[in-house]
């Protein structure tokens, strides 16, 4: 059954999940059903819209006729990305052995995830990190089509492609450039298969899980606008021949839109080379918003932690008497937790004082967003559901908010929709509901 779409600017949330948190954490034991299971533990919390990041934009994770699956090449290129790094290597081995696991079981991962999504009634969009760079240098050849067309990538210096894709490693980007035709094209194939063969509500253009977009953003920005663009006039297309009212389109995009966050301003942010505006993304979110081509915008940091935020009221700006939904994106790490903070964790359950530290903030922060104009609240690495699943490898203890950290997580997920509720749940000094504890 198909998930019916509230308005623009009544998602209330939306979760990126990426394309592999809960393949690595199914280790050499998951299975199928265990991979459910960790769906289940997110969409309990009923998000608004579910954001499976499929693929980078090439390399999927759904079986394809125009590119090829996440997993073909995973083993050599994590070889390359980090030589000498067993443990590396292992993880990409586990999680290709899965992927081959599920393709036995005759299914696949997004077809997996709109199945969960619609037993849940919510909405499942497919999500795509643009230019994704996740094994640096090397991610290009994860696509027998980068790897065909090497030249393709994105020249590192902006007035100086290399005239050969023999030219030192360090010339090149990680990433193809969509101001070559070709490519521009192959992308463009890539979200017309997925829109056409799956159940889905939308697609989600992720723009900020890396940092260059296009050759010379400055001078290219519209390719990047024509391809939302086309992709709108797709989607709107596909919703048409389906019988569906419509289709969304979101963008994940830079968290302000000419000058970059200021690390005095917004400390925790991380490198400010990670998160340079939108204006040098390449991305002209002005012209997107005013011309109705997308539905959400959730603007975002690339990896902050607390008390870092975007800045929401330039974008809540942009949108006012627009049919377009504001979701700045809040991430679950404060600068105090972890292998970056004096306390390195993990929070369990009984960790009373700091349970109710990560709550106070985490709330506080949920609540300054809608402050600034937000329609509702996106996330980004949130990985609640690994812990609550207890999957067989828990691979990201690191972070350092532990199982209780994990139950407080999914149980705000429940309540960011609503400031009310959140502003409640803030002013109660219980952790959690009582049928919970």
């Amino acid at each position: 059954m198909t998930a019916t779409l509230p308005d623009n600017r009544r998602l209330g949330t939306i979760f990126n999940n990426d394309i592999n948190n809960i393949i690595l954490g199914m280790g050499t034991t998951g299975t199928v059903d265990t991979y459910r299971q960790a769906l289940d533990a997110i969409l309990a919390a009923q998000p608004g819209v579910f954001a499976q990041n499929v693929g980078l934009p090439e390399a999927l994770l759904y079986p394809t006729d125009v590119d090829n699956m996440f997993d073909k090449h995973l083993v050599e290129v994590a070889k390359q990305a980090w030589p000498g790094r067993k443990q590396a290597v292992a993880n990409a081995e586990s999680q290709a052995a899965f992927l081959r696991q599920v393709r036995a079981a005759g299914t696949d991962l997004l077809t997996v995830t709109v199945e969960a999504c619609r037993q849940r009634s919510v909405p499942v969009v497919a999500g795509y990190r643009m230019n994704a760079e996740d094994w640096y240098g090397h991610t290009y050849r994860l696509s027998d089509f980068g790897r065909t067309h090497p030249e393709w990538r994105i020249p590192l210096d902006p007035e100086s492609r290399p005239s050969s894709a023999d030219a030192p490693p360090e010339r090149w980007a990680g990433c193809l450039d969509p101001a070559i035709p070709a490519v521009f094209a192959h992308r463009l194939a890539i979200f017309t298969e997925v829109a056409d063969r799956y159940d889905i509500d939308g697609i989600e253009f992720d723009f900020r899980r890396w940092c260059r977009m296009i050759s010379s953003p400055r001078r290219n920005y519209a390719i990047l606008t024509r391809l939302v663009a086309v992709t709108r006039a797709m989607l709107d297309e596909t919703a048409r021949r389906k019988g569906r009212a419509r289709l969304l389109l979101g963008v994940r995009v830079g968290a302000a839109l000419k000058t970059p966050p200021s690390a005095a301003a917004f400390p925790g942010i991380g490198s400010l080379q990670s998160n340079p505006s939108c204006q040098d993304l390449g991305l002209d979110v002005r012209t997107w918003i005013e011309l109705g081509l997308v539905d959400y915008v959730c603007p975002t940091l690339f990896w902050p932690r607390w008390p870092g935020l975007p800045h929401t009221g330039e974008f809540a700006a942009l949108a006012q008497d627009k049919d377009v939904g504001i979701y700045p994106t809040l991430f679950p790490l404060p600068a105090w937790l972890g292998e970056a903070g004096p306390f390195q964790g993990p929070i369990n359950p009984t960790d009373e004082p700091e349970l109710q530290r990560y709550k106070r903030e985490l709330c506080e922060l949920a609540l300054r967003l809608y402050a600034d104009g937000a329609d509702g609240v996106s996330t980004f690495n949130w990985y609640f559901h690994l812990y609550l699943a207890q999957v067989p490898r828990q691979w990201q203890t690191y972070y350092g908010y532990g199982a209780g950290g994990a139950r407080l997580q999914q149980h705000v997920l429940s309540l960011l929709r609503d400031p009310a509720a959140i502003r409640d749940y803030l002013d109660s000094p219980a952790l959690w509901p009582t049928e919970a504890s």
